[in-house]
């Protein structure tokens, strides 16, 4: 009996060494109880994290398509999974949206019935509502504002199949794989929620050195400023991360395919608050 090997803690499979042949669990020893070990196991998961995410986020602004292509062709160890990284760049969004001060992706009741495709859709089922329930369109949309912000930390990930098919079409001769448009479109999306963060924060540091000056810019202004700037800026991040992926064409048709995927992801954000606004109707 004195002889007979320890067993594994988490499968009971009997352990000759310090890990377990059959799962891979490590028999733990007078050091791993220790808080040194413990700090410093804590120390470098931390700094492992550190350096990919580093990594992972240069090669995604600074290399446009690199990280896809990488991704696509098996180089994966070095980075952050596509949705692992989206859901990253969406926490940050939704950290920053108190300073960013944009219904970009809530989108409020507001919005909804007078400055979206579907308003008079939502003017509709609203009408709807508030005659059920008799009360106001204020009191109805402190509820339906604050469920939104809830719902869009998870709808927010609609837009990946959406513009991957917008992607697909564009790029249908190409034999690429389903999977292959959607790690695009993951990352894509990634690098727009990380643009936008970026674009509304410094819009909103410009009206307010503007307003010092006495400047007082309107909001159709201000929405057609934001919406020309980010175009630009999506085309030449889609231009170059096409052509990393997808391969060389003439520069004309890389060009009008960069406009037609930056107007289609466009689209895909109309696509999106028209879902996001009938499952936060539903939930309140």
């Amino acid at each position: 009996m004195a002889n007979t090997p320890p067993h594994c803690v988490s499968c009971a499979e009997p352990t000759l060494g310090r890990y377990c042949h059959r799962c891979g669990e490590k028999r733990l020893g007078d050091g791993d109880r220790t808080l040194k070990h413990i700090v410093g196991h804590a120390f470098e998961a931390a700094t492992n994290a550190n350096g990919k995410s580093l990594l992972t986020a240069r090669a995604l602004l600074r290399h446009p398509g690199q990280l896809t292509a990488d991704y696509i062709r098996g180089r994966r160890k070095p980075y952050l999974a596509p949705l692992q990284l989206f859901l990253v760049a969406n926490l940050i969004f939704f950290l920053l949206h108190p300073l960013i001060g944009s219904n970009t992706l809530t989108t409020s009741l507001g919005t909804h019935l007078h400055y979206t495709w579907h308003t008079k859709i939502a003017q509709s089922f609203v009408t709807a509502r508030l005659a059920q329930r008799r009360i106001s369109t204020d009191a109805y949309a402190a509820n339906f504002d604050a469920a939104a912000v809830t719902q869009a930390k998870s709808l927010v990930i609609l837009l990946v199949p959406i513009f991957a098919t917008a992607v697909a079409f564009c790029y249908v001769r190409t034999r690429r794989t389903v999977v292959d448009h959607v790690i695009f479109a993951a990352h894509f999306c990634t690098f727009w929620l990380l643009m936008i963060c970026a674009v509304l924060m410094l819009t909103n540091a410009t009206i307010r050195l503007l307003r010092v000056v006495d400047v007082f810019p309107s909001a159709d202004v201000v929405n057609a400023a934001i919406f020309i700037a980010t175009l630009v800026i999506m085309v030449a991040y889609l231009f170059q991360a096409t052509r990393a992926v997808y391969g060389r064409e003439a520069i004309w048709l890389t060009v009008m395919k960069a406009v037609a995927l930056a107007l289609a992801f466009d689209v895909s954000l109309q696509a999106y608050r028209f879902v996001l606004f009938f499952i936060t109707y539903w939930s309140t």
